[in-house]
């Protein structure tokens, strides 16, 4: 194209009227080329659909039923139904899979995806413009790369609005982004992060980002968001290169396949009518670092308290500090002692999270730094349940000394503590 451009240039020779009028032709031809194939979100069609998938003008107008080659424009709102899946194409070979139960939208003028709810694969190709990515409080940059985001919506009955849990996972290329959170005390924080092939963030409203390892192969063998549609991944090419790399550095050593997390976009058993993303970490369930009866989830600390539940009830874990503050959802980190220790609860497991499997779910306090004189108080509350009752149990470590209690507990009910003092000096 650029050589044709340059072959008419010389061809006129001189500055004709002519001339010039054939030229901005020939030059607004190729910048609508290039634009072409950069990012074209102007719209979007629907290149495979499997049972209920609809399309609306916006998030509050009536739905109506997307037949498998519908056009999709700026700022449609696609959802897929219970089982159901959808497969967007857009202009410059732009692809977006959707899971069942999701919504998803795109701004053209913005150039971003929005992913409202549920699980989402994108796919983009390798020379295309760069596109914006929107889900809960994470923003981010794409330009050719494969990734997946769940939206894991829990403010139902059960969690009382305690927040949602956002899942960004690369295939392949990078993602270079932010999120958004709330501590404790109600300051706003941001984090900048960046995912390669196989990194997975997971993000929630009301505390830090993490960021993990996930299965990658096994993701790309048994997603259905990768192998339920009759058309391959446009950068497959890219895809098997990740898996190389990513088998080299097994090889290599320098991946732990105890600690690496495997994502599912299978429907789970605490949301049958979900597709969105379950976690399943493969960990040794004893570390031999961790201190006897705990499992390998979770930091170290001075003093370390330790949840561990099987159920899908939404269990949470309390320490009760010295001078009167309390650790827990509501909030996840205090600083005391004048500031010369943290303490600080890993995570809000709601009972969604499966943390060792098949089906262990973990919460974490761990108290670091130079501990205020005495008494810390950890016990156990059943904050919703639909079971009748939940068995747990609770490990304690302090000074080398570990203490354990097992129990069951009915919707609202709350554990004995279990005590630990720490001497002055």
């Amino acid at each position: 194209m650029f050589a044709q451009r340059w072959r008419v240039i010389a061809f006129c020779g001189v500055e004709s009227q002519s001339c010039r009028r054939g030229l901005a032709l020939l030059l607004s031809s190729i910048c609508a080329v290039s634009i072409a194939s950069g990012a074209d979100l102007s719209q979007a069609v629907v290149r495979q659909k499997v049972n209920v998938v609809t399309v609306a003008p916006n998030l509050t107008a009536a739905v109506q039923p997307a037949a498998q080659g519908a056009v999709i424009h700026d700022e449609n709102v696609v959802r897929t139904g219970v089982e159901s899946r959808a497969e967007l194409e857009f202009s410059d070979l732009t692809l977006a899979r959707l899971g069942a139960n999701s919504i998803f939208s795109f701004d053209a003028k913005a150039r971003a995806m929005n992913f409202t709810k549920g699980a989402v694969l994108f796919s983009k190709p390798t020379k295309s413009g760069p596109v914006e990515l929107r889900s809960g409080a994470i923003t981010a940059a794409i330009t050719g790369s494969t990734g997946f985001i769940s939206n894991v919506r829990t403010g139902n009955a059960r969690s009382k609005g305690k927040g949602s849990t956002t899942l960004v996972g690369m295939l392949e290329g990078k993602l270079n982004g932010g999120t958004r959170w709330t501590d404790g005390a109600g300051r706003e924080h941001s984090t900048h992060f960046k995912l390669g092939p196989g990194e997975l963030l997971v993000a929630r409203p009301d505390g830090p980002p993490r960021v993990a390892q996930f299965d990658l192969p096994r993701f790309l063998r048994t997603s259905p968001l990768v192998n339920g549609f009759k058309q391959p991944l446009n950068n497959m090419a890219e895809l098997n290169r990740a898996v190389a790399d990513y088998r080299a550095d097994e090889r290599g050593g320098f991946i732990d396949q105890t600690n690496v997390m495997v994502v599912s976009t299978q429907p789970t058993a605490w949301d049958s009518s979900s597709n969105s993303m379950a976690i399943e970490v493969s960990v040794a369930e004893l570390t031999k670092t961790g201190g006897p009866n705990f499992l390998n989830v979770g930091g170290t600390g001075v003093i370390r308290g330790q949840l561990v539940w099987r159920t899908d009830a939404d269990l949470d874990l309390y320490l009760t500090l010295p001078n009167g503050q309390q650790v827990s959802f509501q909030n996840v980190s205090v600083t005391f002692n004048n500031g010369r220790a943290t303490a600080r609860l890993d995570h809000d497991n709601l009972g969604n999270t499966i943390d060792v499997q098949p089906n262990i779910r973990v919460e974490n306090i761990t108290v670091n730094g130079v501990p205020l004189s005495g008494l810390y108080s950890f016990l156990v509350n059943n904050f919703g349940t639909h079971n009748s009752s939940d068995p747990f149990t609770l490990t304690v470590n302090f000074n080398g000394k570990t203490q354990v209690i097992n129990g069951n507990l009915g919707n609202g009910q709350t554990s004995p503590p279990v005590k630990v003092t720490v001497p002055g000096g």
